[in-house]
């Protein structure tokens, strides 16, 4: 008796955990906003991570990081030693790798940047800490690969056949944003 009424708690909680995740995006609604990972402050994390939602990262991540249909958020306190290919990224923390982003990348206060950044709109806020190249052109052959697959609010219409991630060399070129800089770029689009 006092197992079975254990059993059936069990089995409620399972459904309560299982129905969030199985319900369907839609379902809430056409102003709805795509589901999210954490990475959280305490967690360590080695190898590739391919998404396909929003990412928000205030742990550390050693590998390739693809999002590229979604956000990807790095926090104040978060770490990425790895490349990272996004729609959209924030970086308020610390990255070492190649940036390649299809819509815009924003490099907040505080933030440190190694590497080279390709995205046709890009904002450097006061305060951020930047080493590395900037490529602000939205026709850059990076870009048009990494972003073949995806064509929802792809700034091309020229798909390219290559199916493995393209690879991003850094230039020798050292850049430092202490000063107030915005740089904004949009690129236009051509049939």
């Amino acid at each position: 008796m006092f197992n079975k009424a254990k059993h059936a708690t069990t089995e409620d909680n399972a459904k309560t955990l299982v129905a969030p995740e199985t319900r369907p995006a839609s379902s809430s609604g056409p102003s709805s906003r795509p589901s999210l990972s954490v990475i959280g402050s305490q967690t360590q994390v080695e190898g590739d991570i391919n998404s396909d939602e929003d990412l928000t990262i205030e742990g550390r991540v050693s590998g390739v990081i693809t999002c590229k249909q979604h956000t990807v958020t790095l926090g104040a306190n978060g770490y990425v030693n790895g490349d990272v290919f996004a729609h959209t990224l924030h970086v308020s923390g610390e990255i070492n790798g190649n940036l390649v982003v299809l819509n815009r990348a924003t490099i907040h206060k505080g933030a440190q940047v190694s590497g080279t950044i390709i995205a046709p709109c890009l904002v450097l806020e006061d305060g951020s800490v930047f080493h590395g190249s900037i490529d602000m052109n939205p026709n850059n052959e990076i870009l048009k690969s990494a972003f073949n697959d995806t064509k929802p609010s792809a700034p091309t219409s020229s798909a390219r056949r290559n199916d493995s991630a393209p690879v991003v060399q850094n230039a020798a070129t050292d850049t430092q944003t202490n000063a107030p800089k915005t740089v904004e770029k949009q690129g236009k689009t051509s049939a």
